[in-house]
């Protein structure tokens, strides 16, 4: 180690080391101040600045008419200063409305500036505000759907949560303008219920423009749209078909189920009005009732149908025949200025021979018959009419190719009285009477059969 000391060359090279480094703490720390003392002052114009409002209460007032918003404003400062704060974010003008209530006035601008920077002058340097107090209402949301759900799905009623009612703030001045808080829910092409879907809510005026400036609290609110699948309960309608075991009538056919629902569009439901289920007579095997299951299938165009099949009874007993008397008859269809009236059998009634099961043979009553004669067509005359059974059902006529007649007597109403050209008094023939006159379908009075029959009910 002394060897090192005391060697020359090594003592020289630290020296100026030393030197080196002297010299440049000098040299650094005077660099400075030396440049800053001689630097001239510079002035920079700055354009657009937006004013920015402090201190003002927006719960209470809401502030417009501000004009202008932006301003230019020069500053001055050391070159270096100005260069360096490159930012226009860090020159600010302010307006402060520090207790400041409604009204329209004029305040003064104010610079907020880094250190080192000063103010020239703004332009303009003031501005003129309007202030007015704000005004709250309660509304009720209305939530409307656009578009259309799925086929075969119908919307039910939109539910908001809560009791659905929100706040809407705005100027005095407007808040008499809002007509509606409204939300609208998109269902296009929906197969499922929305549950707490968030909706924004929008205030519209009275000419249904909306209105951007109103707050409204909550400003969204969660809503539930039910789905419901169309449907339609449709009355079961029962049909025959087959025949049953000699000796028996059918007494009664009935089904575990009175009503189907059928599920598809609104198109489809509208056109059903019942759902016809055929049963086979033929599976009657007596004596007691018979019961089966049948399937059901959707009609055409139909998605489903409920239940899935139900259970028909049939039910018969031995055939028998009762005969009937004073059986009524009843007259239809006669025509306007028209009166008829049966003159044959003379008490309007007739006597039949029925048939059906044991069971409804036996507790029927002839006033639970009835015939029908339909003399649409006929005019004024004598006429013989086939009659047309109705019956309750599964009950029919013992022979039914050999239905009951009656005679009708059509005379025409307020007819005018005429002159009898016979000095005798005597009205001659009885076919010349007004009982043979020409009726309104062209045939001659007189005995005939009407021509039309109608079918027995069921």
């Amino acid at each position: 180690m002394n060897k090192w000391i005391s060697n020359n060359n090594i003592a020289k090279v630290i020296a100026l080391c030393i030197s080196i480094i002297l010299w440049a703490m000098v040299h650094l720390d005077s660099a400075t101040p030396v440049s800053t003392v001689n630097q001239p002052l510079s002035t920079r114009t700055i354009e657009n600045v937006k004013i920015q409002v402090y201190n003002f209460d927006s719960d209470k007032y809401v502030l417009y008419g501000l004009n202008p918003d932006r301003v230019t404003l020069e500053v001055s400062g050391k070159a270096s200063r100005l260069t360096s704060l490159f930012s226009d974010d860090n020159y600010k003008v302010k307006l402060d409305l520090d207790n400041l209530g409604p009204g329209t006035r004029t305040v003064p601008l104010k610079c907020e500036l880094p250190n080192g920077v000063e103010c020239v002058s703004i332009t303009p340097s003031s501005v003129q505000v309007t202030i007015e107090a704000k005004e709250s209402k309660e509304f009720e949301a209305d939530i409307v759907t656009e578009g259309e759900p799925a086929k075969g799905y119908e919307l039910g009623t939109p539910v908001v949560s809560g009791n659905g009612k929100v706040k809407v703030t705005l100027p005095s001045s407007e808040i008499g303008e809002v007509q509606k808080v409204q939300g609208t829910v998109n269902v296009e092409g929906l197969d499922s219920d929305i549950t707490g879907r968030s909706v924004k809510l929008i205030a519209y005026d009275k000419a249904g423009e909306e209105m951007k400036d109103a707050q409204i609290s909550p400003s969204s609110i969660n809503v539930d749209v039910p789905l419901i699948k169309l449907y339609k309960s449709v009355p079961v309608e029962l049909k025959t078909t087959g025949t049953l075991p000699p000796g028996y009538a059918l007494s009664e056919i009935s089904s575990s189920v009175e009503q189907v629902v059928v599920y598809g569009s609104k198109e489809v439901l509208d056109g059903i009005s019942n759902y016809p289920v055929t049963v086979d007579l033929g599976k009657f095997k007596g004596p007691g009732d018979t019961a089966y299951t049948v399937d059901l299938t959707p009609p055409d165009g139909f998605e489903r149908i409920e239940p899935g099949s139900l259970q028909v009874t049939i039910k018969a007993t031995p055939f028998e025949k009762k005969t009937l008397n004073d059986i009524p008859v009843t007259l239809l269809g006669a025509g306007a200025g028209y009166t008829a009236k049966v003159i044959s059998p003379e008490s309007g009634r007739i006597t039949a021979t029925v048939e059906g099961s044991a069971e409804r043979i036996s507790a029927i009553k002839s006033d639970e018959l009835s015939f029908t004669a339909d003399l649409s067509g006929y005019g004024e005359g004598t006429f013989t009419v086939t009659l047309t059974p109705r019956f309750p059902q599964y009950i029919y006529l013992a022979d039914p190719g050999n239905k009951p007649t009656a005679q009708v007597e059509i005379t025409a109403q307020d007819k005018p009285a005429t002159v009898n050209p016979d000095p005798s008094g005597e009205s001659g023939d009885p076919s010349s009477s007004s009982g043979s006159g020409t009726s309104e379908n062209g045939e001659t009075g007189g005995e005939t059969s009407h021509p039309p029959e109608h079918t027995n009910s069921p």
